[in-house]
């Protein structure tokens, strides 16, 4: 029992290095396209921002006309959280794959582990960097600069950011199973907002966050080959030649 156990820790360490190699050979290659696919989405939400007053307002709204939505909210968010939602799925993908020895089920948990501690990190730099008020902050809507203060970290949502770190690459692999655990995830995202925490665009930022940390695990689980930076940057100029050919 315990050399199994440590065959699996070993196998889980190997699995994360492997991924971790491959996600930082993928950013190094398709660098370019990252910058330019993040500042392009993160400019899209920002121009939402005169919609997040209006959101909140519904909100509180239905707040008030369903008081049981706080506490499904509240429940949400508590399972939606790191150990409530990726430790397990880490933990049943990885039994599922030992169980039909199916090493691609045993990589995408370590993907989904991985991407939600980078999606997770990465929104907890950012809202520090960032200094948002959270809704329930008296204080005007704005970009305040660093902050350590935790009514200061709305901007984005880490619970958002670990649970779309975890349903995305496995609605990449295999949308059947995929489907319903980001439909979980949005409605942390949701749960969030209901309970006053964060606004639309912070969990719309989240979910890019994950979003660009699953394309590259996603295809690693695949065993998929990374092209090379050549390879990459031809493929990009010849699918803007075409578009240019077909307009």
């Amino acid at each position: 029992m315990l050399a199994h156990c440590l065959h699996e820790l070993t196998s889980i360490r190997r699995d994360t290095a492997e991924a971790f190699h491959y996600l930082t050979r993928w950013l190094g290659v398709f660098t370019a396209q990252v910058a330019i696919g993040l500042a392009l989405s993160l400019g899209a939400i920002w121009m939402l921002n005169p919609w997040d007053e209006l959101i909140m307002e519904l909100a509180a709204e239905f707040r008030q006309a369903v008081p049981q939505a706080t506490l499904i909210a509240r429940w949400l968010s508590y399972l939606g959280d790191f150990l409530g939602f990726n430790a397990v799925l880490f933990v049943v993908l990885r039994l599922a794959g030992r169980a039909f020895r199916s090493q691609r089920l045993a990589r995408l948990a370590v993907a989904c582990l991985l991407c939600a501690c980078l999606a997770g990190a990465a929104a907890n730099l950012f809202r520090t960097l960032t200094g948002r008020p959270r809704p329930s902050t008296p204080l005007p809507d704005g970009l305040y600069g660093p902050s350590l203060h935790s009514s200061m970290h709305a901007l984005p949502s880490a619970h958002a950011a670990t649970a779309f770190g975890g349903a995305l690459p496995v609605m990449m692999i295999d949308p059947r199973i995929g489907a319903p655990l980001t439909v979980f995830a949005a409605s942390v995202g949701w749960s969030r907002m209901q309970l006053n925490r964060h606004h639309l665009t912070d969990v719309l930022v989240s979910f890019v966050l994950a979003l660009t940390f699953s394309l590259p695990l996603s295809k690693w689980a695949r065993q998929r080959a990374l092209p090379s930076r050549a390879t990459a940057s031809l493929t990009t100029h010849h699918e803007l030649a075409t578009t240019r050919h077909t307009l």
